[in-house]
């Protein structure tokens, strides 16, 4: 039984004999401590002087096996070359301190050996911040009041400096201490996440009916549909606010087969229509669309361009003195261009690789690879029920997947990017994941083993690495770092190998890999003032997840996890994968614009819906913090209309998350 006992001024905390932290005193402060479940304590703080700080701090003690500070920092990061917070400490020498909002469970810091697991939290909406660092004695946990973000604070790609809030002086002070024994295994965070589900979660209802979300969501993907002046169609990637009109407009004439332009998906959306609706309009658009790539985008060695651009605004070669003007460009567009303007002002300025025909180099990366593939293979399936043969879709899923095993790494991985004439260009990352899904569908299309075996060898290398790291990486394409995208391709890809095969060891590794995605979910709602960018959109930040380590801000991304979620409560009998899985599509599924809503001031078109929430102190040059972003992507819909199609009972899509089972009250 663990238990905390008084130690001289302070206490420790115990298991059979052995001590395995130390809790601090404070002078002129009383400590008391109340059970909330078996190794769970609310740590209870009084001090004689009313006071406007305070620390209250806990030492893990010997050398931790591995950290966590949910979706901030995973066994001190590194992995990759995007600003991020890096190790304990600052380049100063400083330990680095976030804000509670900051962290995916309020101001949790975590560490685990071979023995035990130890974290300490807050409650949401307190006015704290925590630390997580190396003393002598092992590894420092502080919960700090009043919030602060020392000794810089990091935003997208850039840094600014500290940040020091203010209290009232108070008396009183209040944390949440962790413990669960070893089960004999690593990264055991499950414990801790579960308990802060049980503690933290909260019931929440659907914003929107299934019915009306397809609806609003073919619409929008309608309204992104494009035609090129040289024959090519697809989807375009979002709408941006136009300050000059205050208004979105589409024409980025950018499109991307996979990740966030997802042209090929919104394409199968469109066909999916037709065999339910019969609309022929959708069906002939779908089919230009996916025609287009083929014509336009796939190499001789098989592969596929990831990303089509038909307007180079963020990659001309602009004199370094240029300044964007925010009243005549898209308000993403005046973005990177102001990045460009203000690195080149710093003397850093961005190097734009290009191509033969002097067009910006774009990476035909296994993110977008991946996706086309599966599409395509699925594209040829439904347009066969329609009476439609398409060989040539056929033969564009095929190629990409010999061409990945052509290339594919002897340890098991395949590449991350590749040239246009088929060449490895980079390898490392998770990112290759995104394959195993169209090789086990070529498997079940051909019955050849080639690929059964790829994508088993492909799986045990990324799971491996989770395994060994307690992190995926590389999935979101717009930083190279641990991230939460990464993971859920890897999540998909385990299912499926255990519906191919029948080994239920997959289902174990799928629970292994849904865990490390749960760190990314946020269990709290954060109470923004009714005025702010946020509380103006009644946004609830429960059951979000934030993208990536360098990366903190929430999106809508997880939507590729909701049905696997599902399926992992109907294998496992484990109620809550099903409660975490409409909480996600619940979160998922705000603001999505029935044709009325406004934001910015401007109108936003039908079944469009903001791409990210930057929840925390973490933001753009051109918008800071504590904001929505002001773009208009087309991924949501296309994630949320395959969750509709592929899952043909929409009444689990419109009940909302009702009770948590095993509730801490």
């Amino acid at each position: 039984m663990t238990e905390i006992i008084k130690d001289g001024s302070g206490y420790l905390i115990v298991n059979g004999g052995k001590s395995y932290a130390k809790i601090l005193p404070a002078d002129g402060a009383t400590d008391t401590f109340e059970e909330i479940c078996d190794g769970v304590w609310k740590w209870h703080r009084h001090t004689e002087t009313a006071t406007d700080h305070m620390r209250m701090e806990m030492i893990f003690l010997g050398e931790p096996t591995f950290t966590l500070i949910p979706s901030v920092s995973y066994n001190g990061n590194g992995w990759g070359d995007t600003p991020e917070y890096v190790g304990d400490f600052a380049e100063d020498g400083t330990p680095w301190s976030f804000a509670w909002h900051r962290v995916m469970i309020p101001a949790c810091t975590y560490s685990e050996n071979d023995e035990i697991e130890i974290a300490l939290m807050a409650d949401p909406n307190v006015n704290c911040a925590c630390s997580l660092y190396k003393v002598d004695e092992g590894k420092k946990h502080v919960l700090i009041f009043p919030e602060e973000e020392k000794p810089k604070t990091l935003n997208r790609h850039f840094w600014e400096g500290p940040y020091e809030g203010k209290m009232e002086p108070a008396n009183d002070f209040e944390g949440i201490i962790f413990t669960s024994l070893s089960d004999g295994t690593r990264f055991r965070y499950k414990s801790l996440l579960d308990f802060a589900w049980r503690y933290y979660a909260h019931p929440v209802k659907a914003p929107m009916k299934a019915a009306d979300l397809y609806r609003y969501s073919l619409a929008f993907c309608h309204y992104l549909f494009e035609r090129e002046k040289d024959g090519f169609a697809g989807f375009t990637r979002n709408a941006q606010y136009h300050l000059g009109i205050t208004g979105y407009k589409k024409y980025e004439h950018v499109y991307e087969v996979g990740w966030a332009g997802q042209s090929a998906s919104m394409a199968n959306a469109f066909i999916y229509e037709y065999l339910r609706n019969g609309d022929k309009e959708k069906l002939n658009m779908a089919l230009e669309a996916h025609d287009s790539w083929i014509r336009k985008g796939r190499h001789e060695a098989g592969h596929i361009t990831g990303r089509l651009d038909f307007d180079e605004w963020a990659y001309k070669d602009f004199d370094p003195t240029y300044v964007p003007d925010k009243w005549e460009l898209g308000a993403n567009v005046y973005e990177n261009l102001l990045n460009r303007y203000l690195s080149n002002l710093a003397g850093k300025p961005p190097k734009i690789v290009r191509d033969k025909d002097g067009r910006a180099f774009k990476d035909n990366d296994a993110c977008n690879n991946g996706t086309a593939a599966d599409c395509y293979f699925e594209a040829y399936d439904m347009l066969k029920k329609a009476g439609i043969d398409k060989p040539e879709y056929l033969d564009m899923a095929y190629g990409i997947c010999n061409h990945a095993i052509k290339t594919q790494d002897e340890n098991g991985s395949y590449a991350k990017t590749w040239r246009n004439n088929g060449e490895v260009r980079a390898k490392k990352g998770t990112i290759g994941c995104f394959l195993i899904l169209p090789m086990l569908k070529a498997y079940d299309n051909s019955g050849d083993k080639k690929y059964l075996d790829s994508a088993v060898r492909a799986f045990n290398f990324y799971y491996s690495e989770l395994e060994r790291d307690g992190f995926t990486t590389a999935g979101a394409l717009d930083t190279y770092s641990i991230d939460k995208e990464s993971a859920s391709p890897l999540l998909r890809g385990a299912l499926a190998l255990y519906d191919t095969t029948g080994d239920k060891k997959y289902i174990a590794c799928a629970e292994k890999i849904a865990w490390y995605l749960s760190t990314w979910m946020m269990y709290y709602t954060i109470d923004y003032p009714a005025d702010s960018a946020i509380g103006k959109t009644g946004f609830d930040t429960f059951g979000g997840t934030s993208v990536s380590t360098p990366h903190n801000a929430l999106d809508m991304y997880a939507l590729r996890d909701v049905l696997s979620f599902l399926r992992l409560a109907e294998l496992t009998g484990f109620g809550q994968w099903r409660e975490r899985a409409l909480a996600l599509w619940c979160n998922a599924c705000q603001c999505v614009s029935d044709g009325t809503l406004v934001l910015d001031g401007a109108l936003a078109p039908t079944g469009s819906q903001f791409e990210a929430v930057f929840h925390t102190r973490w933001g753009r040059h051109s918008t800071g913090p504590f904001t929505i972003t002001n773009l208009l992507p087309g991924w949501p819909c296309a994630f949320r209309l395959e969750n509709l199609r592929w899952h043909s009972d929409w009444s689990f899509f419109d009940e909302g998350l009702t009770e948590i089972e095993g509730k801490i009250k």
